[in-house]
C-alpha cells in the first residue's frame, strides 16, 4: 500500500507541497502477530493485485475500484492476501511484493469491503508498517477514522526522513531531514489547517526560505518506490 499521500493531501490543503529505513526484520510471508491471530474468525487467500501506476486495461470492476487494481498478477507489482476476520466484520490484510513474496506492508485492518481493492495507505486502520524489497522499513503510520495521526519515512540507508503527528486537539507537526541527518524542515500547523510555525534549511545549516521547494526535494527522494 502507498503511504505518501496521507502527508501530501493535509500540508497541500494548507501551504505546502507534502507527501520508509530503519534496519528491523520484514514479516515472513503469512506470518500474523499474536495479538491480531486471536482476533480472526476466518482465514482467506490472495484477494487482489496492484500495479506500480493506473492499470490501463479496464478490469470491469465497480468504478470505486483503486486504478491500479487488476484480477491477474501484474509483473514488479504486489498482490494482497486476505489474512482473516475479526467479529466485528473487519478484514485483515497484507500486501506482497509480486516477484519475490516477501511483505511490502505489515498485516493491516480494512473496515469498507470495497476497500479491499485500494492499495491507499489511508484506507486501512491502525497501526502499519510499509517495508521496501530488502525487508527495510521504508514507513510507519497509524490511521484512526480514515485520518493519518502520526508517521515516519525512512531513506534507504536507514536514516528517519520525516515525521508526523496530530495531538488531540487537531494541531500537526511535520518535521524534515536530509538523507545526512541533518535537519530540513520543522512546520506546525493548527486544527484549522493554519500555519502556527515554520522553518527549513539547506544542508549546509543554513536558512533556506523556500520551504515549499525543500518539503518538495525531500519526499521526492522518500517517495517509496518499492519495486526498484
Amino acid at each position: 500500500m502507498n503511504f505518501k499521500n496521507i502527508f501530501c493531501l493535509s500540508v497541500i490543503s494548507s501551504l505546502l507541497f507534502l507527501s520508509g529505513c530503519s534496519t528491523t526484520q520484514g514479516l515472513k510471508s503469512g506470518q500474523i502477530p499474536t495479538e491480531l491471530k486471536s482476533q480472526l474468525s476466518s482465514q482467506q487467500a490472495i484477494v487482489g493485485y496492484f500495479s506500480r501506476t493506473e492499470n490501463e486495461e479496464d478490469c470491469g470492476c465497480a468504478s470505486q475500484i483503486d486504478s491500479t487494481y487488476s484480477k491477474t498478477p501484474v509483473e514488479d507489482g504486489y498482490y494482497r492476501v486476505l489474512l482473516g476476520r475479526n467479529a466485528k466484520g473487519d478484514f485483515l490484510v497484507q500486501d506482497f511484493y509480486q516477484k519475490t513474496g516477501h511483505p511490502q506492508s505489515s498485516p493491516a485492518w480494512v473496515t469498507d469491503p470495497l476497500k479491499l481493492f485500494s492499495f491507499d495507505g489511508s484506507d486501512v486502520e491502525g497501526p502499519v508498517t510499509l517495508y521496501y524489497p530488502d525487508g527495510k522499513v521504508a514507513a510507519k503510520f497509524t490511521n484512526k477514522d480514515g485520518e493519518a495521526i502520526e508517521g515516519e519515512d525512512y531513506y534507504t540507508n536507514g536514516q528517519l526522513g520525516s515525521l508526523f503527528k496530530t495531538d488531540d486537539q487537531g494541531n500537526s507537526e511535520y518535521r524534515l531531514w536530509y538523507a545526512s541527518g541533518k535537519k530540513a524542515v520543522e512546520y506546525t500547523l493548527n486544527k484549522n489547517q493554519e500555519t502556527t510555525s515554520s522553518q527549513a534549511w539547506n544542508e549546509d545549516g543554513s536558512d533556506n526560505e523556500d520551504i515549499e521547494g525543500v518539503f518538495k526535494k525531500i519526499y521526492d527522494l522518500l517517495d517509496p518506490k518499492f519495486q526498484e
